[in-house]
């Protein structure tokens, strides 16, 4: 073996010019599919970040009906308790409880700014749970979050703020039915403006303390949604049944971010297919390549090979020479490739890629969510360990016609050749 292992390696290189082509298309192939591959990884991880974890959560409870429904009667009863109840489950990293509520919002009337009004969400959160759950307070681009304690404050959507021409210390209106049928009215200080990313959120968004809107609405000690954070999402299945089993009714929905929005799942389902197709393409490119450059490097050596057989070379050694010399450009490809696949990727991972030259804004809106323009890669050591077994089990298999017609040559008319 340590001969024909010799042989393999000489051989490859007695044509330098063909064999650095190849080695070079295959090892760029698979740097760059690398590299792609960390790209999509980025895009599918901030499009979960978007419209997974900093809105829905990793799972909610609601009253059955909410739903589909989604009426301000459909509650959870003793919701603060149910919140603190689950605060002690180990496998909740966080656990927010939440009201919402549509009303028509308004600003003051001011000397040279006419009064404005619009239809929104107000959403309760309790600031203190919320801020580890989705980062909201993170998000405030002008004034500062809630405090901690109810104040009659409110922090509004981007959108909705330029909508209504509001700002910092102005006073909002809201006008909605409370649940006991009766109309609800107050008056919030504006004391931030946020932007989150979810286009319909920050066109209509308005946050205020848990308990502001719970006396907006009449719902003392109620909640419609309690939302929960895992410490990851290979987590989420053992923290929604660690919720079941610790929450133990019948009358409560518990449910994953997976059957709350099955279309999120389908779209992120395809990172492995578009992974797939760009690896298929990649392999493809290989093969054809390491079929000719093997191909022709044995019809060129016919007679070589014709001499070699009858100095008493086996067929199954004759394979084993071509599979080889398959083998050491594989590795050479393969080394060449890493290498520019993990430089490429640690920089999309550390630096980013920003489209913000090509576009006139600093975001783009995707299904529902306003992605950056400035995307950071995501590095993961499976479609690497893939890319590198994949580009060799394909080249070996392309190599078994060109080993297979060296193997059937027959001494004396391969001797004959020119």
């Amino acid at each position: 073996m340590g001969m024909l292992l010799r042989i393999a390696w000489r051989n490859i290189w007695r044509q330098k010019r063909r064999t650095l082509i190849t080695v070079v298309a295959m090892g760029a192939g698979v740097g760059f599919s690398m590299a792609m591959i960390a790209f999509m990884d980025g895009f599918y991880v901030q499009g979960f970040d978007l419209m997974v974890s900093q809105t829905l959560g990793h799972g909610q409870i609601h009253n059955p009906d909410y739903p589909t429904q989604r009426t301000v009667f459909d509650t959870i009863d003793d919701g603060e308790a149910l919140v603190e109840q689950l605060e002690q489950v180990p496998e909740v990293t966080a656990v927010s409880g939440r009201v919402f509520g549509y009303a028509l919002v308004g600003t003051d009337d001011r000397p040279g700014r006419p009064q404005k009004s619009a239809g929104a969400q107000l959403l309760g959160v309790d600031p203190t749970r919320e801020a580890p759950l989705t980062g909201i307070a993170d998000k405030v681009l002008a004034g500062r979050y809630l405090a901690d304690e109810p104040a009659q404050e409110a922090v509004l959507g981007a959108g909705l703020a330029e909508s209504l021409n509001a700002d910092i210390g102005d006073e909002l209106v809201a006008v909605t039915q409370a649940a006991d049928g009766s109309m609800g009215n107050e008056i919030y200080t504006i004391v931030g403006i946020f932007q989150t990313g979810s286009v319909m959120q920050d066109r209509s968004g308005v946050f205020l303390h848990v308990r502001d809107l719970q006396e907006l609405l009449v719902l003392e000690g109620q909640l419609h949604e309690v939302a929960l954070m895992a410490a990851e999402m290979q987590a989420i299945p053992g923290m929604i049944a660690a919720t079941r089993a610790a929450v133990g009714r019948d009358d409560l929905l518990i449910r994953s971010w997976e059957e709350i929005n099955p279309l999120m799942v389908q779209l992120l389902s395809l990172q492995d297919v578009a992974n797939a197709v760009l690896l298929m393409m990649v392999f493809s490119v290989a093969a054809l390549g390491i079929l000719n450059t093997m191909l022709m490097s044995v019809f060129e050596r016919t007679k070589e090979l014709g001499v070699i057989r009858a100095l008493g070379l086996k067929p199954t050694q004759m394979v084993s020479l071509v599979l080889l010399e398959t083998c050491a450009l594989v590795l050479v490809s393969g080394v060449l490739g890493a290498a520019l696949g993990l430089g490429l990727d640690a920089y999309l991972c550390t630096h980013g890629l920003d489209f913000g030259m090509f576009m006139s804004a600093d975001s783009y809106s995707m299904g529902g969510a306003r992605f950056p323009t400035l995307l950071v890669g995501h590095f993961r050591w499976t479609p690497v360990l893939q890319t590198l077994v994949g580009l060799a089990l394909i080249s070996l298999f392309a190599a078994i016609w060109p080993a297979i017609r060296a193997a059937r040559l027959r001494p004396v008319e391969a001797m004959r050749q020119e």
